[in-house]
């Protein structure tokens, strides 16, 4: 069932009803269906990140047509769901491993930058000087991960590396260490969508590596993973029906109620062409409010 997911996820493509549309079911209440099976529910927790992804179960009849309209999706619209499936990675693995303690730094060169490759094994040095130094001065096993942007200005290169690392090591050490230019190095900031807009930036482009191109991105061994869990209990059609079509704010009842602790930030609801059912994706936070202060994940420092 886990591969229906990863596999089929990008037929439901059609988002959910606009306003209008909800007002209008509000007032006529006609039966939509979300589907006559039951609702499997995948809950990622990624630091102070929680997500939901709600999908139908299907049967052997349902598993079959949806091998046959995965062969009829446009190519454009896989690689696209591939690039959000990749977005979702990265973006995961920096909430559960970083939070506003660590850093964000970009390395840029003083003269003659390098491409891509030259670049990437540049990185890779960077981090092996910087473990010794952590080790020197008692600090953990740094975790890391770090991308590099071989863009061009009209004539001129502008190869850089931008790098989410562990914090300990002030932005002095670190430009020392690089010794090929510039460092600018700022702490992680806490938001909503934890380490989400540094994630997309290192995802946007060639950098993942997608298609023909080569991945321009790499991480330590350390990393934690996301924690992942499974319920094909936790919710009922009803309950999926109600996320669905979110009426009076009723979804951010019901995941609140699921998920103590945590404060819903956003809803949103897939639909397909082809198929009955819906495919539902539901991010929270962790509630740090009652005086306590938020030390949670940053959307990432300017610079």
């Amino acid at each position: 069932m886990e591969r229906w997911r990863k596999d089929y996820e990008a037929l439901f493509d059609v988002e959910g009803m606009t306003e209008l549309e909800r007002r209008v079911w509000a007032v006529t209440r006609s039966d939509i269906r979300v589907g006559r099976m039951g609702y499997r529910t995948k809950t990622i927790k990624s630091g102070d990140v929680l997500e939901c992804e709600v999908y139908p179960m299907w049967g052997t009849r349902e598993e079959q047509r949806a091998r046959e309209a995965l062969k009829r999706v446009n190519p454009e619209k896989i690689r696209k769901h591939n690039e959000r499936a990749a977005l979702k990675r990265i973006i995961r693995l920096m909430n559960t491993n970083f939070t506003s303690h660590d850093l964000h730094v970009t390395c840029t060169y003083a003269e003659n930058p390098p491409d891509a490759k030259g670049a990437k094994r540049d990185a890779a040095n960077l981090m092996r000087r910087i473990k010794r130094r952590r080790q020197q001065m008692g600090l953990p096993e740094v975790k890391y991960i770090y991308v590099v942007e071989d863009n061009e200005d009209g004539q001129k290169k502008r190869t850089h590396i931008h790098l989410v690392m562990s914090g300990g090591i002030d932005r002095d050490e670190i430009e020392r260490l690089w010794g090929k230019g510039w460092c600018n190095a700022d702490r992680l900031q806490p938001n909503d969508e934890g380490l989400a807009g540094i994630g997309r930036y290192f995802a946007k482009g060639r950098r993942l590596g997608l298609g023909k191109h080569e991945r321009l991105w790499s991480c330590s061994k350390n990393l934690k993973k996301p924690k992942v869990s499974v319920s094909d209990t936790k919710l009922s059609n009803r309950r999926v029906k109600a996320l669905a079509y979110d009426l009076e704010g009723v979804g951010k009842e019901i995941t609140e109620k699921l998920y103590k602790g945590y404060k819903c930030a956003e809803i949103k609801t897939y639909f397909s062409d082809w198929a009955e059912g819906c495919f539902i994706h539901v991010q929270m936070i962790r509630d740090r409010s009652g005086g306590k202060q938020y030390a949670g994940h940053g959307t990432g420092a300017t610079g």
